[in-house]
């Protein structure tokens, strides 16, 4: 790239959420160069270089580094002084470069307009992703994005968690067909296993076993597990939809059954078909059950028995006459511990319990808000504890949370779903003044954001 002018655009990660344009500007500079100068704005960016700084450090291919400074903030210089013996801002080639970093408007722009506002500078320039790749320049942004790092098993019915990438190490769990894993990273000497996080089950299973990637993205809807949750404190499960049906056992309050299908009878009742032992389904009625979405994941050993034990004991219960375990309907209803005058009261309520939970961690599929959960677990959850049910995945929660308004229409508690070209990836919780609060990603947990960061596909009003 001699005697040429390169204009790269760099995305760099600043003290975990603040992004910032470079402009690379050398003359013989290489592609390791440019990866170093990333790296050298990194580290500035980390010693608190604020908006409007330029920075400039001369570099030497003697491998002596002379930093020079150009800015109206002080604290630019003791970032500079502070990374200015660090040796992996050396030079190591003859080459001469001026790497130019300037931190000016376009952080607060990338706030407002996040990956559109990158885009419109790699055209400004005339450059490609692949133009970044060839020059050796590395992305570093990381999106908010529910289906980052996640994998679907596709197996016929279960493969083994081992505790090493390898077949002779010890199983640790179970992953079965459908069950959604969280990708750490890859491994093994040709890199064909994965190491995953799924539910409790943490260890290293095959690549190949695994949708990944788009095609996850492409059937992930496919592999949300809906469950009917029974109310009542005994409920009958029968061979066929209607009371008249012969009873083949019964569950009892808040255990759960896989659901598979809803029938309506001609007078208008509902039943749900379910999984009622692994050889055995039946049907409930429906009022007395409510209906949950969750993903499936792997299981450990040790949940893999206590699984076992309970499918033993809802086959041994066939064998109970209705005689002996008779059918209870009724539904104990805990109230709420506040009455709500308004729908603004309640969207207050909503708002003010989610603040609780800012600052947690993110975890893809995690079930409980106190422990973690992904983006769509969160405002699910959130509204579970209000009494709403919502569907598990962004995509789902686009399509059926509530009604569709615009965003001019906005109220705090309402949802906004994020995404390209109409495939939501992420769904957060506004909680009014062009805010939202949301599960974001593995790196930054439950934080508070701007609502237009990225493209907004939709907005749902979950309350009235």
């Amino acid at each position: 790239m001699e005697n040429k002018r390169m204009s790269v655009a760099c995305i760099c990660v600043l003290t975990g959420s603040l992004y910032c344009m470079a402009e690379i500007v050398g003359e013989g500079i290489s592609g390791m160069d440019v990866v170093q100068a990333g790296v050298y704005m990194t580290k500035a960016g980390r010693n608190s270089i604020e908006h409007g700084s330029t920075v400039s450090a001369g570099r030497q291919g003697s491998g002596q580094q002379e930093d020079m400074l150009t800015t109206s903030e002080t604290d630019a210089a003791d970032a500079l002084a502070s990374i200015d013996s660090d040796s992996s801002l050396q030079a190591d080639g003859n080459g001469d470069m001026a790497a130019k970093v300037t931190l000016s408007g376009g952080i607060q722009e990338f706030f407002e307009r996040g990956t559109e506002y990158v885009n419109e500078k790699l055209e400004y320039y005339g450059l490609s992703e692949e133009d970044l790749a060839m020059y050796g320049a590395v992305m570093l942004l990381e999106e908010e994005n529910e289906y980052a790092d996640l994998a679907i098993a596709n197996v016929t019915n279960y493969v083994n968690v081992r505790s090493e990438p390898n077949t002779e190490s010890a199983i640790v769990g179970k992953i079965y067909h459908g069950a959604v894993a969280h990708v750490l990273a890859t491994a093994g000497e040709e890199n064909d296993w994965f190491q995953i996080v799924s539910g409790n089950a943490e260890g290293y299973i095959k690549a190949e076993y695994f949708f990944y990637g788009d095609e996850a993205l492409a059937v992930i809807d496919d592999y949300v597990t809906r469950y009917a949750v029974v109310q009542a404190d005994r409920l009958n499960v029968r061979e066929n939809p209607g009371i008249e049906s012969k009873r083949l056992g019964y569950i009892d309050k808040e255990e759960r059954v896989r659901l598979l299908e809803h029938t309506f009878l001609d007078d208008g009742e509902e039943w749900l078909k379910v999984q009622y032992t692994d050889s055995v389904t039946g049907y409930v009625a429906a009022e007395y059950v409510n209906i949950v979405e969750e993903f499936v994941y792997a299981k450990t050993l040790e949940e893999e028995e206590k699984e076992l034990a309970e499918k033993r004991a809802l086959e041994a219960r066939r064998q109970v006459s209705e005689a002996q375990a008779a059918e209870n309907t009724s539904i104990s209803v805990t109230p709420p511990n506040t009455n709500y005058s308004t729908n603004e009261e309640l969207r207050s309520e909503i708002v003010d319990y989610a603040m609780q939970y800012l600052g947690n961690k993110y975890v893809h599929g995690g079930q409980t808000l106190a422990g973690g959960t992904d983006c769509s677990g969160f405002t699910s959850l959130l509204y579970a504890e209000f009494g709403y049910s919502l569907s598990r995945t962004p995509g789902g929660q686009l399509s059926s949370a509530g009604r569709g308004i615009d965003y001019s229409e906005i109220q705090p508690g309402d949802i906004i779903c994020y995404g390209s070209g109409g495939t939501c990836t992420h769904v957060a919780l506004y909680i009014g003044n062009g805010q939202i609060i949301h599960a974001s990603t593995p790196t930054k947990g439950v934080v508070i954001g701007n609502a237009t960061y990225t493209t907004i596909l939709g907005v749902r009003n979950v309350i009235d």
